[in-house]
């Protein structure tokens, strides 16, 4: 069997997803597509609009075949710490032929000799790096001027556009770990990323999102299957966690905060000073966003803040493989992985406890304790 797979976060499931499922089957003769999917918090630093079971069932209706989960210590990261471990997780599998990622471009040899050059890290790209962060501009820009360096203005446009960015990550993260996973790009179709205007029936996860929180209908941009789902489902937003967020940032001292990840640099102190007087997490992230600092990476350090997510915590590999849902096909692919998987198969506490281990155990209620909280930010 052919498999293929996609990392997703489906915040929510719409028209422009289903495509990509779509062309994903249709150009690589995929039998099977296997998701493995953001679970409860996304990576632009935010909770998921709706439950990740939800999210899960209505990917598995509109074409794919099984889904699994991407922890939040790795789905609340940047693009490198998000593709790195979804490719552990999709390569422990054992069952991946292909990694299929919606990008800005088809010029995957482009793409790949980027990758290769972020993996291998030569001294002169390292020290253009180096350089252009002295002069206090952030992470991403000092490394697409790198880029641009070595490999020329269109290779340093390439990493420029947000589907570019993780489809880079993940060729990297696959060279990196040595996996046997063959990446694919298929073409972006419709609305950009993050666009607040859509292109017939397709419109960004952001428009569908905003549609949903204003309560207007969004029934036109998402497939039937997904909307059946989400129609009367439970919504959920950070801001019902903004107290809980601003007292916990209140409470902590500045020497626990540099621990949490993607803190550096001393903004712990700045973190602190500015909660003293901000009223929200919107006046917060304001206050305390600069050169080096956007506004999705203060977002996840604030929300890190609050489950106690640290850089320790990011560099451990996963410990398991969770199954969030699966259709007749899906359960053909457990089956197979439970045979070449390096990792255990898991639903639920009761096969958790059957493992016997209990440093799987501890990361197992780690994220139970994270899934509790994010259904406190219901509404």
């Amino acid at each position: 069997m052919k498999t293929a797979a996609i990392v997703c976060e489906y915040n929510p499931f719409h028209n422009g997803h289903k495509f990509h499922i779509e062309e994903t089957k249709q150009k690589l003769g995929a039998d099977a597509v296997v998701l493995v999917m953001s679970g409860n918090f996304v990576q632009r630093g935010e909770v998921a609009l709706f439950d990740k079971k939800l999210r899960a069932e209505a990917a598995i209706a509109c074409g794919a075949d099984l889904c699994i989960e991407l922890p939040a210590v790795y789905s609340l990261a940047s693009a490198e710490f998000f593709a790195d471990g979804a490719i552990k997780i999709l390569s422990s599998l054992g069952i991946v032929d292909f990694l299929s990622f919606g990008a800005e471009c088809e010029d995957l040899e482009t793409l790949k000799n980027i990758a290769q050059l972020l993996a291998d890290e030569p001294d002169d790209f390292s020290a253009a790096i180096k350089e252009n962060l002295a002069k206090g501009v952030s992470f991403p820009l000092a490394r697409a001027k790198a880029v641009s360096k070595i490999l020329g203005s269109s290779a340093a446009e390439m990493i420029s556009t947000p589907n570019n960015i993780l489809a880079i990550e993940y060729i990297k993260a696959i060279i990196s770990s040595k996996s046997r996973i063959t990446p694919f790009a298929v073409l972006r179709k419709g609305a950009d990323h993050d666009s607040t205007l859509p292109q017939e029936n397709i419109a960004s996860a952001t428009f569908v999102r905003d549609l949903i929180l204003n309560g207007q209908d969004f029934s036109q941009f998402v497939p039937d299957d997904a909307y059946k789902i989400f129609k009367y489902a439970k919504i959920h937003s950070v801001k019902a966690l903004e107290k809980a967020i601003l007292c916990e940032l209140a409470k902590t001292p500045a020497e626990n905060l540099a621990k949490i990840a993607d803190v550096g640099e001393g903004i712990e102190n700045r973190i602190k000073a500015k909660t003293e007087t901000a009223s929200g997490l919107d006046e917060l992230t304001d206050a305390v966003k600069s050169k080096r600092y956007t506004h999705s990476r203060i977002r996840r350090i604030l929300l890190s803040a609050l489950l106690g997510i640290t850089d320790a915590d990011r560099s451990m590999p996963p410990a398991y493989i969770r199954i969030l849902a699966q259709n007749e096909k899906g359960q053909k692919l457990i089956s197979a992985a439970k045979k070449k998987s390096t990792l255990p198969l898991v639903r639920n506490t009761s096969q958790i406890n059957k493992l016997g281990d209990p440093a799987l155990k501890a990361v197992w209620e780690r994220e139970r304790m994270f899934d509790r909280i994010y259904d406190l930010s219901s509404f």
